[in-house]
């Protein structure tokens, strides 16, 4: 280890005041204030609008509407007003030479060395001298070599008891558990900083210093950073969905949280001040240890920043099906949160940030009701032939489209001023959009798998994303179920209800609906043909099987194009006459709103 020049602890101020900057110009702030302004313009615009009284239907029928406007319209101001505070860290002051680092990356036994190896000769490589550790559950003899013949450290939990409990903390099989002994056993005592990063994560050289930055001010006890999963971007769109659809996330919208609004940290790779994570009690619980422990972090006093410039390059889900996996298990790890953890630390949080933590937490189960919710409602209007709201459709349009327009273009300007990360993500694309429809139902099934697991007192087991060699190309039948289904649901109602005079106008809704998640699912098997040419598309595929998915094409292909047939001439008849049936935000032209990575 080298030579240093500070003590264990220090907490020092070595950046002064001015150690966070505005990542807005003069220029650019003024461009963004004008912009907001059209925007909050707009927004009042509506609302008056749909508020007048003569509007009003019954209290279930424009509740219900009303929630999910709400959702697509109002929610999205939160982020869009965040960014006005954003800042970053000063790149002109220097960081001190001498502080206590380290740098640790975690291996499960499912992911292969090869992948390690790229990220630890990255880490080797920073530009700020620093201990490379890997934490391996189990390491083979080859990887001993290795480390030892390049420098790397090495901490394992393989054959101690006590760091492979069932639960948290030091859990087994879990990240949590995995770290929890480097840092008992190495990085407390040790080093005043630590970076750690996921397997497939390789910083860029200037990773390092630029991750420090933030812990000038003594306040900071973590530094979250951009989670950028696009090294097999060109390969997958699975991976570019998630890219695209959190580019702003990680970008200014984290950066408007710094210090007082709590950016969170995302496992793939973040750092800590080893003061404070002892301070409280280590990592935090659960396979959503990166926001658990941004939340014990908050709780006890100490704040993060978000350093907009530390990047490093990692993998996103190869397949639709790993893609899947993440969404269920992210949403279930989320929810066991909220409901198993959080309550304890509440107490200890400012009011303003009990808000940010609950509907960070809330988010998963709320999107996963905002999107079947306005499924649902031009059904519920078909089948008992009502209105939803005393207003024709055309009308809704004139008073909302504008400000969906500002609130797509808004975020656009974002991406033009490099604020988005990684810096040339789409914020408008095909694969984000399906992303959107597609990701809804694995979100609503890890909601209701951690309701059962806190109800039945289990503990859930959890899937490592498969990464390089590792990851397979399948797609089973599974998967698609859960869009199949919508289609059909969505076009059953053309059919079963023929007579909907009053509400015929939602024929032309629900029926986009069916068309849309059929069309989801025919492009997310596209998609795997494509990108997985020789792959098996399902699996496992018995005759059955293949008549199955032969019988359910059919439906989703066949039902909604037909229904379009029998009920287009009246629905659209209804639409053009804007007899006030017609109301359901998503099929408005809202649903890019949501794309705004609502995600925290």
């Amino acid at each position: 280890m080298s030579e240093l020049a500070l003590s264990a602890g220090t907490r020092q101020h070595w950046g002064g005041p001015d150690y966070l900057v505005p990542l807005m110009t003069p220029g650019q702030r003024g461009e963004y204030l004008v912009s907001m302004a059209l925007a909050l313009a707009a927004l009042a615009w509506a609302w008056s609008w749909w508020l007048q009284p003569e509007h009003f239907t019954d209290p279930w029928r424009y509740t219900a509407n009303t929630i999910v406007l709400v959702w697509v319209t109002i929610v999205p101001f939160y982020y869009l007003l965040i960014v006005g505070r954003a800042k970053v860290p000063n790149r002109t002051i220097p960081v001190p030479q001498g502080l206590r680092v380290a740098m640790v990356v975690t291996k499960a036994p499912s992911e292969p060395f090869p992948v390690l190896r790229e990220t630890l000769l990255a880490m080797l490589a920073q530009t700020y001298p620093h201990d490379t550790w890997l934490a391996d559950e189990d390491p083979s003899p080859e990887t001993l070599a290795w480390c030892a013949a390049n420098g790397v450290f090495v901490s394992t939990r393989r054959g101690v008891a006590d760091y492979h409990r069932a639960t948290w903390p030091r859990r087994t099989r879990c990240k949590e558990g995995n770290l929890a002994y480097f840092y008992d056993h190495h990085g407390y005592e040790r080093y005043d900083f630590v970076a750690q990063l996921d397997a497939d994560h390789v910083p860029d050289p200037d990773y390092l210093v630029e991750i420090l930055r933030p812990f000038a001010d003594p306040r900071v006890g973590y530094v979250s950073a951009p989670s950028i999963c696009d090294r097999n971007a060109a390969t997958s769109w699975s991976a570019r969905s998630r890219l695209y659809a959190e580019g702003v996330l990680h970008g200014p919208q984290q950066a408007g949280h710094s210090l007082s609004m709590a950016p969170l940290c995302f496992g793939s790779h973040y750092a800590v001040r080893t003061e404070a994570l002892r301070a409280i009690g280590g990592l935090g619980p659960e396979l959503a240890e990166d926001h658990s422990t941004t939340l014990m972090m908050n709780a006890h006093g100490w704040r993060g920043v978000h350093a907009i410039d530390a990047i490093a390059h990692g993998d996103g889900p190869a397949t639709f099906a790993d893609l899947a996996t993440q969404e269920f298990q992210w949403s279930r790890s989320m929810m066991t949160l909220l409901l198993a953890h959080t309550p304890a630390f509440l107490g200890g949080l400012p009011g303003h940030l009990r808000g940010r933590f609950l509907f960070s937490q809330l988010f998963y189960p709320l999107f996963s009701l905002m999107l079947p919710l306005a499924i649902v409602l031009p059904i519920l209007a078909i089948a008992f032939n009502v209105t939803m709201i005393n207003a024709g459709f055309v009308a809704f349009l004139v008073h909302f489209l504008p400000l969906a327009l500002l609130v797509l273009a808004i975020p656009m300007r974002w991406r033009a001023n490099g604020w988005l990360r990684p810096v040339d993500a789409r914020f408008v694309s095909w694969e984000s959009n399906l992303f959107l429809v597609a990701r809804w139902p694995w979100s609503l099934l890890g909601v209701l798998a951690a309701i059962r697991d806190r109800l039945t007192g289990t503990v859930a087991p959890f899937r490592v994303t498969p990464k390089g060699e590792a990851a397979e190309a399948t797609l089973p039948l599974s998967v698609i179920a859960p869009t199949l289904t919508v289609s059909l649901i969505c076009a059953l109602p053309l059919f079963a209800f023929p007579n909907a005079e009053i509400a015929a106008g939602f024929y032309v809704f629900t029926a986009l609906n069916a068309v849309l998640y059929g069309v989801a699912t025919i492009a997310i098997i596209v998609c795997h043909l494509r990108e997985n040419r020789g792959a098996r598309l399902l699996a496992p595929l018995s005759s059955a099987a293949c008549l199955r998915l032969g019988f359910f094409n059919a439906l989703m292909v066949e039902l909604p194009l037909l229904g379009i047939v029998l009920r287009a001439e009246q629905g659209l008849c209804k639409v053009v006459e804007g007899s006030g049936s017609l109301i359901q935000p998503l099929a408005a032209g809202l649903v890019p709103l949501t794309s705004l990575s609502l995600s925290f």
